[in-house]
């Protein structure tokens, strides 16, 4: 129970407690009033009823002495009067009771003794007769019920009223709390960018002092933790002079690269000018040129998209060019080797620029492995060197590129339009063995084979299909949740997440169906963040409320998305196997990874663990799960329900 209903309940017991005695004293303080005039009462008029019945009793006249008792009922509350005379054989007995409006609980809670009075009826010498009085007790009764019924009114209008006013006050008084409680909220949501106002009240000064500092020091701590994690990464994938990356850069990304569904192309490029350069002008001119041509190869943009580059000996780089059509692809590098001559021309107002670069490019194939890429590559560079080719293209092996991606695309759609698309699922385990999610994939069925997600998707990319796949998927579901699995994971295209319309119809699914989103876990890459940062913290802002969490994929890529945890609070974030399998720098780094993502709340999950070594290497990190071969996929059976 919050403190301000606490303070509420606490008057309000207090004002009944009260208000229960002010009622229960009034009342029998009445009672008693009551009970001592009605007492003087009959005493009173049973003195003088019997010194007024004498005269007629002693000539025996009935009738006077009749009418007498009749008239003393007038003015007193009596319903009994009974006259035992000696010349009488039957005692004189006149009743009259008044009526009775109060309830017998209520008379059976305050009740009045029966007062009686009894007197001779004096003739000298010897008594002639006795009188007895007997009060009615009704009209007392009535008289405290009236009272008691106006007292409650008036009490309970009295605290009513007393209850309004101390909640306003209160509510007014516990303000400034309430707005330090919201602001820690905040900064367990939001971050620790805003200070906290200070208060006019005393006693909450130096909370608000001491919150202010610890958000501070938390902000400090989390920009440290994260400016260590980016130095480490700097140290062990950097390149000194070019500031690319080096070749555990490289390795990393393509392992990464080649285990997502992008399409693409990877370049090794030769400068041998670079040589000539050194032997002319000697190793400072060599740096500054290799600082040009990475500066180069930085600011190259293929479909608004940027190269993932590396430095990889003293004059070869290599690039992972973004997905593209083939004449789109081929107009790039022939730009960009262009660029980079002119980087390298000692002579820019020379009639003709020398051919100063040699490159090889391998486009990638699904299923395609690192060493085979990088081998290809450096043979279709070296066919280049040899023919005197600015460039050349290593030949394609895969029979799937006998089909062309308009074909893809017709597949794609189809396998939409008629529901034939293939649901498989991998789980997700925590360091416990217990199951973190399951994350959905999709295969394509074609006769007797199956495509993977590998075959089709970068053909998705290609034609900005992924908000249509993202809608299937998620009505997929929809129609089969009751029989899926506890909790799904769902990969977000960056096609839904770039488009405002997709995404508000998106949202709307979510308020939909809030019974399937709480079993939800929808993930969006790291580069995807970083292209559109505010479509994924509304993403995040209509997920957290209704039980679905936000997860980061392929993450510490580029650790520019670092400080967007603070405010987006992802449910948690997958880093790829590649880590593992490099020096042990790596492992300081993984470490630190997974302190800056427990630092905003976030679990940290492993993928393509492949042996107990590496899932042992887990803990030892301090990640929270993995994803991998020792949790095999699994086909994805569900029951469509009407």
């Amino acid at each position: 129970m919050s403190l301000y209903r606490r303070l509420v309940s606490a008057i309000i017991v207090l004002l009944l407690a009260f208000s229960t005695g002010v009622f229960v004293i009034e009342v029998q303080q009445t009672r008693a009033s009551l009970e001592t005039q009605q007492r003087n009462q009959v005493t009173n008029l049973t003195q003088a009823l019997s010194l007024s019945l004498v005269p007629f009793v002693e000539v025996g006249d009935w009738v006077a002495a009749e009418t007498l008792i009749h008239a003393a009922f007038d003015g007193a509350a009596v319903k009994r009067i009974q006259l035992d005379a000696v010349g009488r054989d039957q005692p004189l007995v006149v009743e009259r009771t008044a009526p009775a409006h109060s309830p017998e609980l209520f008379q059976s809670l305050v009740r009045l003794p029966e007062q009686e009075g009894q007197r001779d009826v004096g003739g000298g010498w010897s008594p002639l007769g006795t009188l007895y009085v007997e009060a009615d007790n009704n009209p007392a009764y009535n008289e405290l019920w009236q009272l008691a019924i106006k007292l409650f009114g008036f009490l309970t209008l009295s605290v009513l009223i007393a209850v309004v006013v101390c909640t306003a006050l209160i509510r007014w008084l516990l303000k400034p709390l309430k707005t330090l409680s919201q602001h820690v909220s905040d900064m367990e949501i939001h971050g620790f960018n805003k200070p906290l106002k200070s208060t006019r009240i005393k006693e909450l000064e130096g909370i608000t002092h001491a919150v202010n500092r610890l958000g501070k020091r938390l902000k400090e701590q989390y920009d440290a933790q994260s400016e260590q994690v980016r130095r480490l990464q700097a140290m062990a994938e950097r390149d000194a002079v070019s500031e690319l990356g080096n070749r555990a850069y490289l390795g990393r990304v393509m392992d990464e690269w080649l285990a997502a569904p992008d399409g693409g192309a990877l370049m090794i490029v030769q400068f041998d000018a670079l040589d000539d350069i050194y032997r002319r002008n000697g190793f400072e001119a060599r740096d500054t040129a290799i600082r040009a041509l990475a500066h180069q190869l930085r600011a190259a943009r293929l479909n608004g998209e940027t190269l993932s580059a590396a430095r990889l000996s003293a004059n070869e780089f290599a690039a992972i060019l973004p997905d593209a059509d083939d004449d789109e692809r081929y107009q790039f590098i022939e730009h960009l080797l262009a660029t980079l001559d002119r980087a390298l021309d000692v002579n820019p107002m020379a009639d003709e620029q020398g051919a100063h670069c040699h490159a090889g490019v391998v486009v990638k194939e699904p299923g395609a492995k690192r060493m085979t890429m990088l081998a290809a590559a450096d043979k279709a560079l070296q066919v280049a060197r040899e023919r005197q080719l600015n460039w050349e293209l290593a030949p394609r092996a895969s029979a799937l590129d006998e089909r062309n991606r308009g074909e893809w695309k017709l597949m794609v759609d189809q396998a939409i339009d008629e529901d034939r698309f293939l649901f498989v699922a991998q789980p997700v385990l925590t360091r416990d063995g217990g199951e973190f999610h399951r994350e959905i994939f999709l295969r394509l069925p074609e006769g007797d084979r199956v495509h993977s997600a590998g075959s089709f998707v970068p053909v998705v990319y290609h034609f900005r299909m992924g908000d249509r796949l993202d809608r299937y998927v998620f009505e997929w579901i929809a129609k089969r949740y009751e029989s899926l699995p506890e909790r799904l994971a769902v990969n977000l295209t960056a096609d839904t997440l770039g488009n405002s319309h997709s995404l508000d119809q998106l949202c709307q699914w979510f308020e939909k169906h809030p019974e399937v989103t709480a079993r939800l876990d929808v993930e969006v890459s790291e580069s995807d963040l970083l292209k559109h940062p505010s479509a994924i913290q509304r993403l995040s802002d209509h997920l957290r409320p209704r039980g679905a969490r936000l997860g980061i994929d392929r993450f510490a890529r580029n650790l520019q998305v670092m400080p967007y945890l603070v405010s987006l609070r992802p449910g948690y974030v997958k880093i790829d196997q590649s880590f593992f399998v490099r020096d042990d720098v790596d492992t300081e780094l993984l470490r630190s990874l997974c302190m800056a993502a427990h630092q905003v709340d976030a679990l940290v999950v492993v993928t393509r663990v492949e042996t107990e070594e590496q899932r042992k290497r887990v803990e030892a990190i301090g990640a929270d799960g993995f994803q991998g071969f020792l949790a095999p996929i699994e086909e994805l059976v569900a029951t469509r329900h009407q």
